[in-house]
């Protein structure tokens, strides 16, 4: 396969991801009620560990071309371990501080911030990997936030105590897809998969211990969400992101996930009834052709 095929199968990969990304938010929605936050993301993490450990050795094959013979098998050696870990607890911070800032502030607010880790990403790409954006995706990134403030709309005039726990996510989000890119020029992906989701099984698992003390019901409603979340939003999403991000650039992977909104506002409108927002074809338009932007005019290697 071809480095423009490559990339451009790279490319539908991550864009899955986004997809897959957008189908939990109204999942999660429908088992707030019944399950404490950070709870159901231990609950979550700890059945993806349970069930990529039996796929572990297939993956494992298949990635070998790419790790080499001395990778350490599926769990990896022990820097791949270590940089598994580090992804994990990137992620962990990420899921806790947007929980935390959910308390207090509003969702749009939550989903504006969160995606500004697109405008993030660039900079610490640059310093972190020497990956400067080129100027189809910095001209890309204009319309992209401008998409993702009328489609989140939020409202930063009186600024609460949870949107700067919810900048820590973007921030925390922003080092982890640079980290992760990093780690993949230097292990292989299977073992750094393994390691991030038993870490943030682990570190929410935790956090659940010692500090969440709310009940909670098992019910269908529960089942059901968690099951979606595990297989499609967990496994499956950061399998695929994992196996493919290397093949890109941070930047580009950045602006591609910054579709996520545009199928989360999808999947509420198909799942739980809520109105699409007026200003929804403008937003997403604005989204989908900054994504359009880099796809037909930036075509450079990941490295680059």
């Amino acid at each position: 396969m071809s480095h423009s095929a490559r990339s451009r199968f790279a490319d539908i990969a991550l864009l899955s991801v986004s997809v897959l990304w957008g189908l939990s938010f109204p999942a999660i929605k429908m088992a707030t009620p019944f399950v404490p936050s950070v709870r159901f993301v231990a609950l979550r993490f700890a059945l993806a560990t349970l069930l990529l450990l039996p796929l572990l050795p297939l993956i494992a094959r298949e990635a070998r071309p790419a790790g080499g013979p001395g990778a350490g098998g599926c769990f990896g050696d022990a820097a791949a371990r270590l940089r598994g870990v580090w992804l994990g607890l990137l992620l962990a911070v990420g899921y806790t501080t947007q929980t935390i800032g959910l308390h207090t502030t509003s969702a749009a607010n939550s989903a504006f911030i969160t995606s500004l880790s697109v405008v993030l990403v660039p900079p610490l790409a640059a310093l972190r990997c020497g990956q400067r954006p080129g100027g189809a995706i910095a001209a890309a990134l204009v319309p992209a936030v401008a998409g993702l403030a009328i489609l989140t709309r939020p409202d930063l005039g009186r600024l609460a105590p949870g949107d700067a726990w919810t900048l820590g996510c973007a921030v925390a989000y922003a080092v982890y897809l640079v980290e992760l890119s990093r780690a993949l020029a230097r292990a292989p992906y299977p073992p750094l998969l393994f390691w991030q989701l038993a870490t943030v099984a682990a570190t929410a698992g935790a956090w659940t211990l010692l500090w969440e003390r709310a009940p909670w019901r098992w019910n269908a409603t529960v089942a059901w969400s968690l099951g979606l979340t595990t297989v499609l939003s967990t496994v499956l999403a950061l399998y695929l992101q994992n196996r493919w991000q290397g093949r890109t650039t941070a930047s580009r992977a950045a602006l591609l996930f910054a579709t996520e909104p545009v199928f989360a506002t999808l999947f509420a409108w198909l799942l739980l009834r809520e109105r699409l927002p007026a200003a929804f074809p403008a937003g997403a338009g604005l989204i989908l052709g900054a994504v359009l932007i880099a796809e037909l005019t930036d075509r450079r290697p990941a490295g680059a």
